[in-house]
Formats: C-alpha cells, structure tokens, sequence
C-alpha cells in the first residue's frame, strides 16, 4: 500500500466532526448578520415614519389650500380663511407638534405646516406650498 494513501487515511480519520471553534466562529458570524438585519430593520421603520409624517403634512397643506379655493368669497372678503381653529386642531392631532400657517397675499395663498421632526433629528420640519386661489 502506497505510504501517503496510509498517512492521509489516518489524518481524515482524526478530523471527523467539528471542532469547538469553527462551531464558534460560525455562530460569530451569524449573530453579526442578524444583527445586521435587525438594524436594517430599525432604520426601515424609521423611514417609513418620516415618509408617513411628510405625507401628511403634504395631503394637509393640500387640503386647506383646497378649502380655500372651495371658499374663495369669504377668503376674498376677509383675507383669512375660515375655520383656523379647526385646521389648527386638526393638525395638531395629525403631527407632533404641528402647527398650520395660512398667509394670504394679492397672487394667491402660501400654506406652511410645520411639525417636530422628532424620528430623524428633533428639529421642525416644515412643508410649504404657494398656490392661486
């Protein structure tokens, strides 16, 4: 029999199984990838959170821009628009921290929400829209 075929016989025979180590790096490498996921996870709500929060304040300036075309006599005839109470309530329900500005002016109408951006810095974040009426 050929001496190296022996030899490596011998040496397949004493390397069965795994040892304690490779079953230690592997799991090593397995917990960094989840954890991996799991912050993707994290930072894929957060952003879906912002994005919900802006889209708010977009469909909202929207809206009161809307009433006020919808309103236009009484904008006309007082230079605000009507119901500011409920469109402040109604933000303020909506957004953390919001807050609606309506500005009138002799080209149309400027509609400002402004939120606390509390998910991604902490700082107001704010959504303006200038339009005629």
């Amino acid at each position: 029999m050929n001496p190296f075929k022996l030899s490596t016989i011998r040496h397949l025979r004493r390397q069965r199984g795994l040892t304690l180590i490779e079953i230690l790096v592997t799991l090593l490498v397995l917990a960094v990838g989840l954890m991996g996921l799991a912050a993707l996870q994290g930072f894929s709500l957060q952003a879906g959170q912002i994005s919900y929060v802006r889209t708010q304040a977009t469909n909202f300036a929207y809206e009161v821009a809307d009433h006020a075309r919808a309103n236009r006599s009484v904008v006309d005839a007082t230079g605000s628009i009507p119901n500011a109470d409920f469109w402040n309530n109604r933000v303020a329900a909506l957004l953390p921290g919001g807050t609606v500005t309506v500005t009138m002016t002799a080209a149309g109408i400027t509609v400002t929400v402004t939120w606390t951006d509390d998910r991604e810095t902490g700082d107001p974040a704010s959504f303006t829209i200038n339009t005629r009426i």
